[in-house]
């Protein structure tokens, strides 16, 4: 069986957002000693790379994707020396490490921005983009173009976020050695946060008008998957990357398509091992506007990853595999049933779907436990720059319109309470006590807790055998004992079926099926003819299965999610 077989190609990745997930010295923030208290549960989960997000010095505008200092880390978080022991501690347990890099751009406290911005002749002047403002017809000032933010006003992202240069040969050797330096200090794995983005056209001209009555237009195609982006990754790649027997993942939005995604990660190209795509995250947006809600169905989910799967495996390109994590809301909200009574079995039955396909796997911290959305939060209660930027934005349009009266906010707040990325950010739910265990009894939380986690924990689930956290061992035990889960071609069934997503695993005469039903509702459920199912063998199923033998027509019940090997 020719599986190209590479480590990380066969790992469970776990996405630690540090802030949220263990508190050790009870000031309301997660920290690094905090992960090294938790590296037994992750390890008994079956996870075997772990990826933190930022933990640098950062004014932590955005939650530490503004880094100040790409070698110190983050005082809040711990110290170096708290880093080196955690990374000892675990490659100890036989676990990787994979660390997060924001190389678009620095927070506007970094020292190379602090110089840039002294004078003309500055020797790190050319580090950042730096261009004069233009003059309104009514002799308003206006910035140098009229690139509209992804967060909401005229920067790519948050104003305290300027963007590095790295058409200037000196800013990419500068992040080679900063590269380089995690590396030798035993980094296994990179996430190269919207790395796709580094490249931009020259000159940073005017991006076509589509909008009149306004100045700042969607800029898209000026910014994104640039001119040179390939060449900048390849050069990473090559003086950096290719050093150290690492994995790297880079993060896409703002679209990359899967005939893209091939260029990024070809095995013959020396760029990335894999990257983030958000097509299946775009799904229930409107135009790319994430705010505004659309209804999906089925098979337009489907669809998207069946492109993805089977354009990887005929490309020589390798897929990652989420459904929700730090910037994307919780999948058990946004994919899963929101009926209490559903809850578990939804939350088993996405699993079942996300480790069975082609890819390396990513996991986000509580969704093992089944975690849903918090309910019932104002705006107050979220602290995500881009929620509020958003919220402020629309509140700010409205007012306008009508001044003399507090305009009505319920459709913007039900958008955040969908979509926002606090969602998915509060702590970490460990026990039934105050704080569920991340922080003291007496201590505030950086964000609010959850109110849930009295019912859902770890504590609770690890003592009963049918919680999701067990059914998500299984799982994750199962993938790792079937190579075939990794590496199997993916062939659909029905594609265009409305409650059913079902596929097989196929590597030569091996053949692996699986069945998850979308929907509240039961469902019935054809195999075609063609599919031979006499030895079929039920793996795993987050419903206790009572029929003797797999049937061509089954009924499904509301979320239930089937695993066969079939022995033929």
């Amino acid at each position: 069986m020719d599986f190209d077989r590479v480590w990380w190609r066969e790992v469970v990745i776990y996405e630690i957002y540090v802030q949220s997930f263990q508190d050790s010295n009870n000031d309301g923030i997660g920290d690094l000693q905090g992960i090294i208290n938790r590296l037994d549960y992750l390890k008994n989960l079956g996870a075997d790379m772990l990826w933190l997000t930022p933990i640098y010095e950062s004014p932590l505008e955005d939650q530490g994707y503004d880094i100040s200092n790409y070698r110190a880390i983050n005082p809040l978080f711990g110290t170096m020396e708290t880093w080196e022991k955690m990374c000892h501690e675990i490659h100890k347990r036989g676990m990787k490490l994979m660390m997060d890099m924001v190389f678009n751009h620095t927070s506007s406290q970094h020292k190379w921005f602090l110089e840039s911005k002294k004078s003309r002749e500055n020797p790190k002047r050319n580090w950042y983009f730096w261009k004069r403002g233009k003059t309104g017809p009514n002799g308003e000032r206006l910035p140098p173009n009229n690139w509209e933010s992804l967060f909401g006003d005229l920067h790519l992202f948050s104003s305290s976020q300027p963007d590095l240069n790295w058409d200037n040969p000196e800013v990419r050797e500068e992040i080679c050695d900063t590269i380089r330096f995690w590396g030798e200090k035993g980094t296994d794995g990179f996430r190269f946060d919207v790395v796709n983005l580094i490249s931009k056209v020259p000159g940073l001209p005017d991006a076509p008008i589509v909008n009149p009555d306004k100045y700042e237009q969607p800029a898209l195609m000026m910014f994104t998957n640039g001119p040179n982006v390939h060449e900048y990754i390849h050069e990473v790649n090559t003086k950096a990357l290719s050093k150290f027997n690492c994995c790297s993942v880079g993060e896409m939005p703002c679209g990359v398509s899967e005939f893209e995604a091939s260029e990024y990660v070809g095995k013959d190209r020396r760029e990335l091992s894999m990257v983030f795509q958000f097509h299946h995250m775009d799904l229930d947006a409107t135009d790319g506007d994430k705010w505004k809600i659309r209804k999906w169905e089925l098979p337009e989910f489907a669809r998207v990853m069946r492109i993805w799967q089977q354009h990887m495996l005929g490309n020589h390109g390798w897929n990652s595999l989420y459904i929700e994590n730090h910037d994307q809301p919780r999948c058990l909200s946004r994919f899963g049933s929101r009926d209490p009574k559903y809850r578990s079995v939804s939350a088993k039955m996405l699993g079942t779907f996300l480790l069975s396909m082609r890819g390396t796997i990513y996991l986000y911290q509580g969704q093992e436990l089944g975690v849903p959305h918090p309910e019932n939060w104002k705006i107050e209660d979220y602290k995500d720059v881009e929620t509020q930027q958003y919220y402020q934005a629309m509140y700010e349009e409205r007012k306008k319109q009508n001044p003399d009266k507090e305009p009505d906010m319920s459709d913007v707040m039900y958008s955040i309470q969908l979509k926002s990325r606090d969602n998915a950010r509060t702590p970490m739910q460990w026990d039934t006590s105050p704080n569920s265990g991340f922080t003291g009894p007496g201590v505030t939380p950086w964000l609010k807790m959850n109110e849930r986690y009295t019912d859902l924990n770890v504590y609770t689930q690890e003592r009963d055998p049918d919680s999701v956290l067990n059914y998500y061992r299984k799982l994750v035990l199962l993938r790792k004992q079937h190579p075939l889960l990794f590496y199997g071609a993916f062939v659909p069934i029905n594609p265009t079926h409305k409650q059913i997503f079902s596929f097989l695993r196929a590597q030569g005469p091996f053949r692996t099926l699986i069945a998850c039903n979308f929907s509240n509702e039961e469902a019935t459920y054809d195999i075609p003819n063609e599919i031979d199912i006499d030895l079929a063998v039920l793996v795993i199923a987050n419903y206790h299965v009572t029929e003797p033998k797999l049937e061509y027509r089954t009924i499904f019940r509301p979320w239930e999610a089937r695993v066969y090997t079939l022995r033929n």
